[in-house]
């Protein structure tokens, strides 16, 4: 496997960060090749929390400079997954530049994954269908449904909606405990190096999200 995972979202708070680095974790225990490039330069957490665990790149994304060494990466690493953790701003410049970035994986022939984490209000989804109308090139367009905002059931607005229909497709995303995402953003940790600062029930709620997310992720690797 060799896609290009994009995590979008268009605002702040909805999950990306949280996402871009539970799919690292997935696809490492795949036994994928990894490259993790953080587009959120002012607080790059997922980059201080991969940095020596997979190859991190941070890549401002605001302009067309951004997606030429995005391309690059990329394009030096064929063999590797990428996964890009945009920040909420860069929502315009994917639909600006992103041209370029499809040119890169069309040309290597390489499928380009968006993962959009939504809340339950109304501006996250009108978001998301934004981009539905206006982003190039992508082989396929997933909501994620991040359920530290209620159940699953409770995404009615979602549900009901007919973007539903115009998108690929959609993954419950399991949430962390408040209390061990704590500890993972304070100590700069990566999930799969976090054992050592949790204690035994930590670990353990740990480790069952991280297989809850593993299972979600399933629906994306086609």
């Amino acid at each position: 496997m060799n896609k290009i995972f994009m995590v979008g979202g268009g605002k702040g708070g909805v999950g990306k960060t949280t996402v871009s680095m539970a799919l690292v974790d997935a696809l490492l225990e795949k036994g994928e090749q990894v490259v993790l490039v953080e587009s959120d330069d002012s607080n790059p957490d997922a980059y201080k929390a991969l940095n020596g665990i997979v190859p991190c790149e941070i890549c401002n994304m605001d302009d067309e400079a951004g997606y030429i060494k995005l391309g690059n990466i990329i394009e030096a690493n064929s063999k590797a997954c990428i996964v890009v953790n945009t920040a909420a701003r860069a929502t315009a410049g994917l639909v600006q530049n992103g041209g370029i970035i499809s040119d890169v994986a069309k040309e290597l022939k390489r499928d380009i994954v968006m993962l959009w984490p939504i809340n339950r209000q109304r501006d996250s989804l009108e978001l998301l269908n934004d981009f539905v109308e206006n982003g190039q090139g992508y082989t396929a367009i997933y909501a994620v449904l991040n359920t530290y905002f209620g159940d699953p059931k409770k995404f009615a607005r979602f549900h009901a909606s007919k973007l539903k229909t115009r998108i690929t497709g959609f993954l419950e995303f399991p949430e962390l405990n408040d209390l061990v995402a704590d500890k993972l953003v304070d100590n700069r940790l990566a999930l799969s190096n976090a054992d050592a600062k949790l204690q035994i029930a930590e670990r353990s709620a740990l480790r069952r999200y991280r297989e809850a997310a593993k299972q979600a992720f399933e629906a994306v690797y086609g």
